[in-house]
Formats: structure tokens, C-alpha cells, sequence
């Protein structure tokens, strides 16, 4: 099993592979998911310790979701313009953060907080 450090679900394309190529420069794998179902299909076939999710792709029931589904992994939710009110709802989800989906240096911050709760927690 080869497991994922990183999976990132942006819904733009480009923006995903822009931030996959920027993540990789941080951790070993880093793989892309374009919807709901095929990050669930990645984290049950690979494994992963973080989900880079934007939030125009998924809603705050389906982070709700997703974060008691694979309790084990962190979850932090980007998007364009985040804000204070959408920080609170992906906190209040089960999300590690909330950050701007170009934000690489707090994404990556999120992701080594996420990591570190996880190796406390297990």
C-alpha cells in the first residue's frame, strides 16, 4: 500500500495541480482528488493523513461527513476568500483549519498540525 500524506480536492483543476506541486515540495505523496467519492476511494485503497478540501466542492454537511467518516485524518478546508463565519463552521465540522486555497505556507502549517495531533491521538 503505497499511503498518501497529502490527497488535495480543489474543484479547479489547475488550482489543484498548482497546489499538489507545491505540497510535494513539503511532503512525499501528494495525490489529487476530484470529487467526494474518489477522495473516499483514495483514503480506503492508500490511506492519508491529510485532505486539502476546498470548500466549492464540498459542502459543510459532507465536511461533517467526511471528518466522522475518517476520524484519523485531518481535514483542511480552503477557499477563495475565506472568512471568520466559514473558519468557525469547518472548525465546528471537524476541520484542523480554513485557509486560502493559494495559501501554501498555512496549508502546509495545518498540515504538520494535523499530522502531530495524529501521532499524539494514536
Amino acid at each position: 500500500m503505497n499511503h498518501h500524506d497529502v490527497i488535495v480536492a480543489q474543484s479547479d483543476c489547475v488550482v489543484a495541480e498548482h497546489l499538489a506541486a507545491q505540497l510535494h515540495t513539503y511532503f512525499r505523496n501528494v495525490s489529487v482528488a476530484r470529487d467526494i467519492d474518489e477522495i473516499r476511494h483514495i483514503i480506503y485503497r492508500h490511506g492519508a493523513n491529510v485532505v486539502v478540501l476546498d470548500l466549492d466542492l464540498a459542502a459543510m454537511d459532507e465536511v461533517r461527513g467526511l471528518t466522522r467518516e475518517f476520524h484519523s485524518v485531518g481535514f483542511i478546508c480552503t477557499h477563495r476568500i475565506p472568512d471568520e463565519e466559514m473558519w468557525n463552521e469547518t472548525l465546528q465540522a471537524g476541520a484542523v483549519d480554513c485557509c486560502a486555497n493559494d495559501d501554501v505556507n498555512t496549508i502546509v502549517r495545518a498540515t504538520r498540525r494535523a499530522e502531530k495531533a495524529q501521532r499524539i491521538a494514536a
